[in-house]
């Protein structure tokens, strides 16, 4: 009888410390998750499962992971432990690499690895299949792999939903993965060229979409941040990507959201600007998603009659450690 009584208390206790569910979505909308730069530390990892049993229960319609599975090392062991806790997830999971599982693997405590070499292996483990979604549940996603002139971006995704075009485009932290360090050479300098061209014909086929089957919306997902806070000085590595995604903007006129992490902090702004009259461009919106040591997500949610965004930050408590 006592150990029954201590585990009902164990229950309600717990029950208790549950996040409260999401509340219900209004009429002509639908959601998505946005997650990032976590778990890094053993004792974020509780609060990392937590998250998902909460996004499980969660209306989504897909769960977006914008990079930085892990801190280090760039092991296959933790490719596998993130490729198996994306998996755990019940939505569709779309995911764009970030710095930390492949452009910062050089560092001598991420392993000393050929960050190029560990690139390869993670589009293989994560995107041996680039037309369709990670997840216990998928979709079909349209893959820039598909265009011969960039065959190896097989993680480069889009897809269409409720008048909105999504892309992800692979633009990481540590400037874009152009800062030096000991052993870089041509072929890691030529990855970064190569890279950019790709994330921005990507973006600009993206807003061409939506202008040839009037869309009224672009969302954009990424890892890095290109240091809009700085613009028109943006980050190293970003320069040509925001100066092109300033006229695509104005051009557009429609709704447009940029999503990424790499800064660890949550905010939903306006940011990028006019640099003619430095006024903001209302149509744009930016979301960063949180990091560690926050292990929380955002529900983004898309009224798709009047293409606003609504940000529903999901933060789990920091006392959740199993």
């Amino acid at each position: 009888m006592k150990s029954g009584r201590i585990a009902a208390a164990l229950a309600a206790v717990l029950l208790s410390c549950a996040i409260e569910p999401a509340p219900p979505l209004p009429p002509h909308s639908f959601a998505f998750g946005v997650f990032g730069d976590g778990p890094y530390r053993a004792w974020e990892v509780g609060r990392f499962r937590h998250m998902i049993k909460d996004v499980n229960r969660t209306d989504l319609e897909w769960f977006l992971h914008i990079g930085d599975l892990f801190w280090y090392p760039c092991s296959n062991l933790n490719y596998e432990r993130a490729h198996e806790a994306m998996n755990s997830i019940q939505h569709p999971v779309v995911y764009t690499p970030g710095d930390n599982e492949w452009t910062d693997c050089h560092e001598e405590i991420a392993g000393k690895f050929d960050p190029l070499e560990r690139l390869a292996h993670l589009r293989a483990t994560f995107f041996a299949h680039p037309t369709r979604s990670l997840g216990a549940s998928t979709m079909a996603l349209e893959s820039q792999s598909a265009d011969p002139a960039f065959a190896e971006f097989v993680e480069n995704a889009r897809w269409i939903r409720g008048g909105f075009v999504f892309a992800t485009i692979h633009m990481v932290g540590a400037e874009n993965a152009s800062e030096p360090f000991p052993g870089r050479g041509s072929a890691h300098d030529a990855e970064v060229k190569r890279r950019i061209a790709a994330g921005l014909a990507w973006t600009e086929d993206a807003f061409a979409l939506a202008d040839s089957l009037h869309l009224k919306g672009v969302v954009i997902a990424m890892h890095g941040s290109p240091g809009l806070q700085y613009h028109p000085r943006p980050r190293v590595g970003y320069e040509v990507f925001l100066d092109r995604l300033e006229v695509q903007v104005k051009e557009f006129g429609g709704p447009v959201l940029l999503i990424h992490g790499d800064g660890h902090q949550y905010r939903a702004d306006h940011p990028l600007r006019d640099r003619a009259t430095y006024e903001p461009l209302p149509n744009f919106t930016r979301l960063e998603t949180f990091g560690s040591p926050d292990i929380a997500w955002v529900r983004v949610v898309v009224d798709t009659a009047s293409g606003e965004f609504t940000f529903e930050p999901r933060v789990m408590r920091r006392w959740w450690l199993w």
